[in-house]
């Protein structure tokens, strides 16, 4: 049976919006022939049981996460992945490559999150609207929500994730409507210095700036005048991660710091980057289509987003989703209630996406409102119009 790797979909010229994703496409593009493995853009994450993206289906397992996929290529294929290095490195060479992937994993992703999410613009002009042309309605509402969140904890990571709540105080108090004193006169607006006229994202500049020089210098040096990474002959899994973390970095945002970074000094991690590209040209990708998700399937991955999102029962719901919750032995608690909530999740959705089916007919708040009487039967001086109203009034016509 054919490897299948199925991954997040293309958006901002690349193969993938995912870095795992890229990093994934990159491996299996240089490890397999064109007619041994399937690309499926499938934007599903609940097809495998841990929910993640990219994902490996072969002999009727699946196994996500990009250093879990290639552990798997390198134990139970080994046949395909002779040209991958993994397998020989010297025990220095392990040591950096577990050290170096764990650092793109939390300060690269940390950057990714900080550049394509946190960021209020890129988020709005970018990120959502690429999510929205991946994602069929109604999961445009919960799955880019939901993966945002999770970046701007990565954001947060760095020091950085206020970015999006900036966003959101300034997003909210311009929708707050005109202010009034004590005396009930509009408030006047306050005059903006400087530093208040300025976007959460150029207020956050100079500390970015830092965090991006910082990670790339420390790439920089570990390539030097190598060709990889860890100056092995061909490719090691470390090189095609840091690939897919460079190609986002590289994307431009409406304040790309980190590309104005990346590009600078004519870095080794720029050439680097410019060398994988050049090796992968020529190679026709084995894309296949994925199957339709249907309305039943679509409106259970929508309930199970919006009951994610419910605080206090998202945490919960998820821990029960993968694989429940373990007793004090370690033992897995089967709750007896697992049919109630998987009806009520699906009566939840469909509950939802009426209200917003709904919702969607009526009129912008705020705009003007007709009213349509039929004629009534006017009789005296009322035939008249609004001077016979006026003279019915009088004494004298009554």
């Amino acid at each position: 049976m054919s490897f299948q790797l199925h991954v997040w979909g293309p958006a901002f010229g690349l193969e993938s919006i995912d870095a795992e994703c890229l990093a994934a496409i990159a491996a299996f593009r240089h490890i397999f022939h064109h007619d041994d493995w399937s690309l499926i853009a499938s934007n599903d994450t609940s097809l495998n049981p841990d929910h993640t993206l990219p994902a490996l289906f072969h002999d009727d397992t699946w196994t996500s996460g990009y250093t879990n996929i290639i552990s798997y290529l390198i134990h139970h294929s080994t046949s395909y992945v002779k040209s991958l290095v993994d397998n020989d490195l010297t025990p220095q060479q392990e040591a950096d490559l577990l050290a170096y992937s764990s650092y793109l994993s939390t300060r690269g992703s940390g950057l990714v999150a900080l550049s394509l999410y946190a960021s209020p613009n890129a988020w709005v002009e970018l990120t959502r609207p690429a999510y929205s042309a991946l994602l069929p309605f109604p999961l445009t509402w919960t799955i880019p929500t939901a993966i945002r969140a999770a970046a701007v904890e990565k954001a947060d990571y760095l020091g950085m994730g206020f970015l999006a709540a900036e966003a959101e105080a300034d997003e909210a108090a311009a929708k707050s409507g005109a202010e009034t004193t004590s005396t009930g006169f509009l408030r006047l607006r306050q005059q903006l210095g400087p530093r208040k006229s300025m976007q959460p994202e150029q207020t956050a500049a100079i500390r970015f700036e830092q965090l991006a020089d910082d990670f790339f210098t420390t790439l920089d040096d570990l390539r030097g005048s190598r060709r990889y990474l860890l100056g092995t002959p061909s490719p090691s899994s470390l090189d095609f991660l840091t690939y897919g973390y460079l190609a986002l970095m590289r994307v431009q945002t409406p304040y790309p710091i980190l590309a104005r970074s990346l590009r600078t000094k004519s870095r080794p991690t720029m050439q680097f980057l410019q060398m994988m590209e050049s090796e992968s040209q020529g190679y026709v990708l084995p894309r296949q289509e994925s199957s339709p998700r249907g309305l039943p399937r679509t409106m259970c991955v929508f309930a199970d987003g919006a009951i994610e999102s419910i605080a206090g029962a998202g945490e919960s719901w998820r821990r029960w989703r993968r694989g429940g919750i373990k007793s004090d032995e370690g033992e897995e608690v089967q709750d007896s209630g697992q049919p109630l909530a998987a009806v009520g999740s699906a009566v939840v959705g469909l509950a939802v996406v009426g209200a917003a089916v709904f919702l969607r007919g009526l009129s912008p708040f705020g705009a003007s409102t007709h009213r349509f009487e039929a004629p009534k039967q006017e009789t005296g001086l009322y035939r008249f119009g609004e001077v016979g109203a006026m003279l019915d009034v009088l004494p004298i016509f009554e």
